[in-house]
């Protein structure tokens, strides 16, 4: 006997529990990993934010070109994308970059605007930083938006902390205060000693010229060393700078070396041993976000321009939470009356449905929350629209499974028979419909910025859930219900008008071929 299009190439019971496992296993993350708060990050236009408005300054005090902003917009991009920190905004405001960010915040948008130039510097000195004494005024901050004046006071910095006289660098350590803001910071000539703070502001050190430029590093990556017992950056380097890196290792042991980002000494390690390969580590006084954030800074690369940070500002939600009430009411009523509309034509069936796209939900709600938790995804208005669609078109490749099953039974075969058949004729179409959708998605992900990149990611993320519950949970329920009494009946499973059509054209086709056999015989008997 010829064998049929099997339905299943494994059991419909381990399909089932495989969608168990992996409900489970994200929920168990929700709940058992991070902050353990069951709710999702909230993006700017729901939660509201910060801004942090990064003034340029440039080494002559003039105002900077346009070429370089632009250039140091599209890098902060990159950091934050790197740093998955959806929802943000990055706008040129005349000579200044404003970042927004979500959340209240705003040390994450400072550490953005960081211009990221790291040397390696030979210690020369270090001494304790000395702090103000009792009384003293506190000093005036010089004015660096001011081209005149930044230019003078950038002029003056260099003039005595990149001297090359040992005198003048020894004065330069008592008289630096590190507590104030650095001129320096990003400006200073690599080719000269630099008389720096440590990150920490507790010394001070004499660097010696630079010996590797920031600009030879091509990546970074943060982690917890286990041994150290504390978080790192590890840094690699190009070849060039591999080769010199291990060969003045080799030859300095013993003595102290920084790395130093932006003028300042982020740590000054001691070398041990010659460090082949070109990868080192640096360390200081990290934690995992300040670390992660160093990483990613230095990552992308140097800005072409330094920037002097302001206050950060709280910026309040342009929707807020009665925009995403209304949201998500929209998208309940939607949902409610795709549920009536399933139960009045599909019956029992629409059980089945109603069940699936409960899943469905829960699956994508349990994935946004650890995205938020672990990329810093933050879901917008934009967000939920995708979130509506993606949901919806879950519902219309329950359709089309249903369709091809009714299909099935008008060419006269039971429940039980046409469901596997009408499967089999089903899922090619619903692998392709998904296939476009999420092709549309990852283009327009691609392509776009902003809210329209959010709207195409839950786009995406639906329609791959749509595929993982359709095979795993609404095709094995539905080929268990067609082998029950209950489900069978035609009352329940809405096929009954179905079954008796199928019937009525199965006796006027048997009617007309008996009218067709006694005419055809009457014709032979007359001949006769």
């Amino acid at each position: 006997m010829a064998r049929t299009s099997s339905s299943f190439d494994v059991r419909p019971s381990r399909l089932l529990i495989a969608f168990a496992v992996l409900f489970i296993a994200v929920y168990a993350l929700v709940f058992f990993t991070g902050d353990h708060k069951p709710q999702p990050k909230l993006g700017i236009d729901l939660q509201g934010g910060t801004s942090v408005t990064l003034q340029a300054v440039t080494p002559n005090g003039a105002a900077p070109d346009q070429a370089s902003l632009q250039k140091a917009q599209e890098i902060i991009n990159k950091r934050v994308n790197g740093l998955g920190v959806s929802g943000s905004t990055v706008q040129i405001n005349g000579s200044n970059l404003v970042i927004t960010v979500p959340g209240q915040n705003g040390d994450q948008a400072r550490a953005l605007g960081q211009t990221a130039r790291l040397y390696i510097r030979p210690v020369i000195q270090v001494g304790a930083a000395q702090p103000a004494k009792p009384g003293t005024p506190t000093p005036a901050v010089p004015d660096m938006t001011d081209p005149e004046q930044a230019k003078a006071v950038i002029a003056t910095a260099k003039a005595t902390r990149q001297s090359t006289d040992a005198a003048t660098q020894k004065k330069a350590m008592a008289a630096l205060n590190c507590a104030l803001p650095d001129p320096l910071a990003g400006n200073d000539d690599p080719k000269l000693p630099l008389v720096a703070c440590s990150q920490d502001h507790t010394e001070v050190y004499v660097l010696g010229p630079s010996i590797i430029d920031g600009q030879q590093i091509t990546g970074a990556a943060s982690g917890f060393d286990q041994q150290g017992g504390q978080y790192i950056v590890t840094v690699d380097f190009d070849s060039a700078a591999s080769d010199f890196w291990a060969d003045y290792t080799g030859k300095h042991i013993g003595t102290a070396t920084a790395f130093v980002l932006d003028s300042q000494v982020v740590s000054a390690p001691t070398i041990q041993s010659a460090i082949p390969g070109g990868r080192t580590q640096v360390t200081g006084n990290f934690t995992a976000s300040t670390a992660s954030d160093l990483a990613n800074v230095l990552k992308y690369g140097s800005l072409p321009l330094s920037f002097k940070p302001s206050t950060a500002q709280t910026v309040s939600a342009t929707l807020g939470f009665a925009s995403l009430k209304a949201g998500l009411f929209a998208g309940l009523i939607g949902l409610i009356l795709v549920m009536i509309y399933a139960f009045a034509y599909y019956r029992a069936l629409g059980f089945l449905t109603g069940l699936s796209l409960l899943l469905s939900g829960l699956m994508v709600y349990g994935l946004l929350v650890l995205l938020g938790r672990w990329m810093g995804y933050s879901l917008d208005l934009a967000g939920i629209a995708g979130l509506i669609i993606g949901i919806g078109m879950t519902a219309d490749s329950f359709v089309v499974y249903f369709e091809r099953i009714k299909d099935e039974i008008r060419d006269g075969r039971t429940f039980r028979s046409a469901v596997p058949r009408g499967w089999a004729r089903a899922r090619r179409t619903i692998w392709t419909g998904n296939a476009v959708s999420f092709l549309a998605a990852a283009v327009l992900y691609i392509l776009a910025a902003g809210d329209v990149r959010g709207f195409a990611f839950t786009l995406g993320l639906t329609t791959i859930l749509d595929i993982v519950v359709v095979f795993l949970v609404t095709h094995p329920l539905v080929h268990y219900a067609s082998r029950t009494d209950l489900f069978s009946r035609p009352s329940m499973n809405g096929l009954g008008a179905i079954q008796r059509v199928a019937r009525e054209q199965r006796s006027a086709a048997a009617a007309t071929q008996t009218r067709a056999q006694a005419t055809a015989g009457a014709s032979t008997t007359e001949e006769v």
